[in-house]
């Protein structure tokens, strides 16, 4: 993900943390997502410990009570958010027992209230008709933070019920708050063909594309392919001007370039044809750059390369010029052959010039 989508993330997470709009972080803006990622985990900390002997006290006070009747006091008595606070103290067996004694409307307000990693083990037995259940009630509350956060801690089996669960939109919007990565190459790999062309069309109804490149950017080669052939193919497109489109306005070149490559022919043609009527600015020029340099991303580019306006085309090549030229001889003479065979030489200007040397 760019820092700047990997930063709104982490705004919208402090912001459900905190149940406040994330419009009033907005003086967050610029800040590394690292630090405000940081920031929400002393927070959460601070939330969970401030009361810690009291609340240990109180879970010890449990074991001693009938289950039913803890579970009754805690939806009563003591409400989601102390019952949130208290559910990783609990012994998981008996933690799980309760939940299945609650209404499902009561437990989706402790989850919106809960730290997953403070009751991990008891979020990982819930059984998979129960967590969808709860994902159907989050769904209607527009919770998607709070799913994000605890997509990670759940079974193979109550991902796949929790999927059914979602729609496509929904599942956009969860994916791109998901507190673990890593976790989206499961979910996804738990969708029939059919939603992953959902995914595409949620993604163009609600101009979701930010969140589809960063979704891409987090799957297998092979997940990929098939999720970026399937948007070539959809919308005679229009799909691959809207991630064009959305790469150009939020500095997402890394993400989409490399995508490129896995277009088939026909959507290589379509992608060219693209951005040959694009008008790059200053900034997009040197975001494009940057991103070739840092990246390595030399393949994808030679391939729009040919597109390009030529002055277009020129302007990329000049910022290139002095960095290729402070690279290793080996390194250098590799883009050059790519640039040769691609028959791109002549059309690079400093840029040729630092190749041939």
């Amino acid at each position: 993900m760019s820092e700047t989508l990997e930063a709104r993330a982490e705004i919208l997470t402090l912001s459900r943390l905190l149940g406040h709009d994330a419009e009033e972080f907005a003086y967050l803006d610029g800040m590394p997502s690292v630090e405000i990622r940081l920031l929400r985990e002393q927070i959460t900390d601070v939330l969970f410990t401030v009361h810690g002997p009291a609340l240990s006290r109180l879970a010890t006070a449990s074991r001693l009570l009938p289950v039913a009747l803890v579970a009754t006091l805690g939806e009563k008595v003591f409400g989601p958010v102390l019952s949130a606070r208290v559910a990783g103290l609990l012994e998981p067996g008996r933690a799980v027992e309760m939940a299945s004694r609650l209404p499902i409307g009561f437990l989706a307000d402790v989850a919106i209230e809960l730290d997953p990693r403070r009751a991990s083990e008891v979020i990982g037995r819930i059984p998979p008709e129960q967590i969808a259940a709860i994902t159907r009630e989050l769904i209607g509350q527009e919770e998607y933070v709070t799913m994000g956060r605890f997509v990670g801690h759940l079974s193979q089996d109550a991902i796949v019920s929790a999927v059914a669960a979602i729609d496509d939109t929904a599942l956009l919007r969860i994916a791109f708050v998901l507190e673990s990565k890593d976790s989206l190459k499961d979910l996804v790999g738990v969708l029939p063909g059919v939603r992953l062309d959902g995914i595409v069309e949620a993604a163009a109804n609600a101009n979701l594309w930010p969140e589809v490149l960063d979704l891409l950017g987090h799957l297998t080669l092979t997940q990929r392919r098939e999720l970026v052939q399937r948007a070539s193919a959809w919308d005679e497109g229009r799909t691959l001007g809207a991630l064009l489109d959305a790469a150009r306005t939020q500095n997402m070149w890394a993400e989409l370039l490399p995508l490129i490559v896995l277009l088939p022919d026909d959507g290589r043609e379509r992608v060219a044809g693209l951005v040959s009527s694009l008008e790059l600015d200053d900034e997009a020029v040197q975001e494009i750059a940057t991103a070739v340099l840092e990246h390595d991303l030399w393949e994808p580019v030679l391939i729009i390369a040919n597109s390009l306006q030529d002055a277009d085309l020129a302007r990329v090549a000049e910022r290139l010029a002095e960095p290729v030229a402070a690279m290793d001889p080996v390194e250098r003479e590799a883009i050059a052959e790519r640039a040769r065979a691609a028959g791109l030489m002549d059309r690079l200007g400093p840029l040729s010039v630092v190749l041939d040397g």
